[in-house]
């Protein structure tokens, strides 16, 4: 942002050079994400099933939605006839104040498939949602918001991560961030060898290269298909080399 800045007041001739392009800015390194395997997810949908927003946990673990896409998602957005929803509004915290957005990009505002469990889930929320708002009458404070309390008020995007964080907990299961759930399900379709371009698309990046760059790093088993095949191509003419198909 400060090499935008001085670039622009080089340019209108406010300042001489843009003195932060000498700059050396320090290697933050990345670090890896701490993730969970697919039986680890399936561990923790069985501790949340008698949760009130267990649709919202299915949803994040067959999606890899953000939470504040989940805290912000609109019943109306699902079509239960084709089987989407779409993603577009959010919920987020800022400096402590819940603020709703149209959505984070282009990317972030999409509409995605779902998968028959995960809609059968959808669908008995709603109808859930439908039965309270008929005890509520009048009192029922209506939002729009797929996942909201018993009289319709939206949960702070905070009390979503409290919860899981206990569900977790409750499913001994190893700590991590409701936001790492998202890059377990990113995980996931790398090592099932899905599609990137239209992984990249479902769970809202801003292009491929950056769905690559973020979860190629663990994708082993690609890598020993890279290895091993390479390997019989280089090596095939030494003796004692293995043919590809043979055991050693």
């Amino acid at each position: 942002m400060l090499h935008r800045v001085w670039e622009d007041a080089s340019r209108w001739g406010y300042v001489r050079r843009n003195v932060v392009a000498d700059a050396s800015p320090p290697r933050v390194p990345r670090k890896a994400h701490r993730t969970w395997t697919v039986a680890q997810l399936t561990t923790f949908l069985l501790e949340a099933r008698k949760d009130r927003f267990f649709a919202l946990w299915v949803l994040e673990a067959t999606t890899g939605m953000r939470r504040s896409e989940l805290a912000g998602v609109h019943r109306d957005g699902i079509d239960f006839d084709i089987g989407t929803l779409t993603v577009g509004s959010t919920r987020v915290v800022i400096d402590g104040k819940v603020i709703e957005e149209d959505g984070k990009s282009d990317n972030s505002r999409r509409t995605i498939a779902l998968d028959p469990y995960t809609l059968g889930m959808l669908r008995s929320h709603v109808n859930m949602l439908d039965a309270e708002r008929a005890v509520a009458g009048e009192h029922y404070q209506d939002h729009g918001l797929l996942f909201c309390w018993e009289d319709g008020r939206p949960p702070h995007p905070d009390t979503i991560t409290t919860r899981f964080t206990r569900l977790a907990q409750a499913a001994g299961l190893p700590r991590i961030r409701l936001h790492d759930v998202r890059h377990s399900y990113a995980t996931a379709g790398r090592l099932a060898r899905v599609d990137t371009k239209a992984l990249s698309q479902r769970v809202g990046h801003t292009s491929v290269s950056f769905t690559m760059e973020t979860y190629m790093h663990g994708d082993l088993e690609a890598d020993r298909e890279v290895a091993h095949a390479l390997a019989s191509v280089i090596l095939a003419g030494l003796p004692g080399q293995v043919s590809p198909g043979e055991t050693v």
